[in-house]
């Protein structure tokens, strides 16, 4: 039996925002979904139609006959996929929980002997906390389930006038999935405003799973998950996966644990995505992504929902040359020139490569960059709108960061400017600023397709005049 990715090494350059387009022309699209798009700026994804084709082994196969012997080729044959260029991987690197406890370690005992009047008791003087990672961690975890560190939100009284209201949304929110065909078909831009409000905490995960599709992938492909499990695996990228493990959340109340359920789910789910596609295997920012669902839904409706974040919201993302994300990188800084200029010709002045910055940003989906109630939102977003919301993120997070002169002033090399972006301000980041600036942005998917369409042709001349002049 040919593998599934004999018909998946097409290497062909295209744009994830093109799918609009692609939904049209390809005669995909139904009537009533053409009358949409040309009457509405608010075009259908067709991500969100949940057509993926079941993985099955007939689907693995190439062949040059579509389902009907018509000699048009299946939807797996035009799965997006690009070349592969080189990019150093350890850009993305994570840090090591063990070497910053051990850190703090030393710091603690510099200190004792510093000063012979401090003591351990004056060190953990609050009993609801401790010293973990160089971070103050809390015994009570917060409401997300982290002790501390970056992520940790510290819990604010609700009003009751807003229970009423949650609870108002979370009967929108079900009377919704409930006739969700209906919704997606007719009733789109209403899905994506009730996303951009963000989605009820109790909804998140089944929402998650009707927006992306990974539901409707687990019940087409029922006993795949655990077939997956069952074989062995390449070594290679189990032990790959076995390092990072202890490093995703490692202050979240699933993943502290190395024999908990995050980091046993967490492995499963990557395990199982290896074996369903042996090409790629395992990259390492795929793992704080897993473990986002890890921690909203069971492992397997996890692994349906990551096969589609990697097939269909970020082709070539994790694949083992991250031309998709230098392709990306390079049309952030361009709409950056439009968002803002002065910010651009800062950054262009010192030469500052955007995989330095984006790379995390996107193949992370922000998990490790935004407070975690601003993660979830643009994750509400990301699901529905698809790849074009970590783009509208990124450019709000670079045009505020360097806003003041001032700013700019303080990072006269990239070196600064790298610390201002290791470092974001709460002001750029907290969720309702962030959200409503998005929205904002004078960028419209027009613009997008037009600047990816510029990047890829310019990619296409140099690669073609080096091959030349070789």
């Amino acid at each position: 039996m040919a593998t599934r990715h004999e018909s998946l090494s097409l290497q062909v350059i295209t744009s994830p925002f093109l799918r609009n387009v692609e939904a049209v022309n390809d005669g995909s699209a139904s009537g009533v979904e053409r009358r949409m798009f040309r009457k509405s700026l608010e075009r259908l994804e067709r991500i969100n139609m949940i057509d993926l084709e079941p993985f099955s082994s007939e689907s693995y196969q190439t062949s040059d006959q579509g389902p009907n012997g018509d000699g048009k080729q299946s939807k797996r044959q035009n799965r997006l996929s690009r070349e592969i260029l080189g990019v150093d991987d350890a850009v993305l690197s994570a840090p090591d929980i063990a070497q910053l406890q051990s850190q703090e370690n030393r710091l603690l005992k510099n200190q004792l002997s510093m000063n012979g009047s401090l003591n351990q008791t004056d060190v953990d003087d609050d009993a609801s906390s401790v010293v973990f990672g160089g971070s103050i961690a809390s015994t009570v975890p917060d409401k997300y389930g982290f002790f501390g560190g970056s992520q940790f939100s510290h819990d604010t009284d609700v009003n009751p006038a807003m229970v009423a209201i949650f609870r108002k949304r979370e009967q929108k929110w079900l009377n919704m999935l409930d006739d969700w065909e209906k919704y997606m078909t007719y009733k789109y831009k209403k899905v994506r405003d009730r996303c951009r409000k963000g989605i009820p905490s109790s909804i998140r995960p089944r929402a998650w799973q009707y927006l992306c599709g990974g539901g409707v992938l687990m019940e087409k492909n029922k006993g795949v998950f655990d077939e997956l499990l069952t074989q062995p695996g390449d070594p290679k990228w189990l032990d790959d996966i076995r390092k990072d493990l202890h490093r995703q959340f490692p202050m979240h109340e699933m993943f502290a644990d190395s024999n908990g359920p995050g980091q046993v789910e967490l492995f499963r789910v990557l395990k199982a995505y290896t074996i369903l596609n042996p090409v790629d295997g395992y990259f390492q920012g795929q793992a704080p992504v897993a473990a986002m669902l890890v921690m909203h839904m069971p492992a397997e409706e996890a692994f349906w929902c990551l096969v589609a974040i990697c097939e269909r919201y970020l082709p070539g993302y994790y694949s083992q040359g991250l031309e998709a994300v230098q392709i990306d990188g390079d049309v952030l800084v361009a709409l950056l020139r439009k968002v803002s200029p002065s910010v651009h010709r800062h950054l262009t002045k010192q030469k500052l490569d955007p995989v330095l910055f984006m790379m995390e940003w996107f193949m992370c989906i922000y998990t490790r960059t935004l407070p975690w109630s601003s993660v979830l939102r643009v994750w509400d977003m990301f699901f529905c709108e698809g790849v074009k919301v970590l783009f509208r993120v990124g450019l709000v997070i670079l045009k505020y960061s360097f806003m003041k002169p001032k700013t700019m002033k303080e990072c006269p090399t990239m070196y600064e400017s790298m610390e201002v972006l290791r470092n974001l301000h709460l002001s750029v980041t907290e969720e309702n600023v962030l959200v409503a600036r998005m929205l904002k942005l004078p960028i419209t998917e027009d613009d997008m397709e037009r600047v990816h369409r510029k990047v890829v042709e310019l990619r296409k001349k140099a690669a073609s005049s080096s091959t030349q002049c070789s």
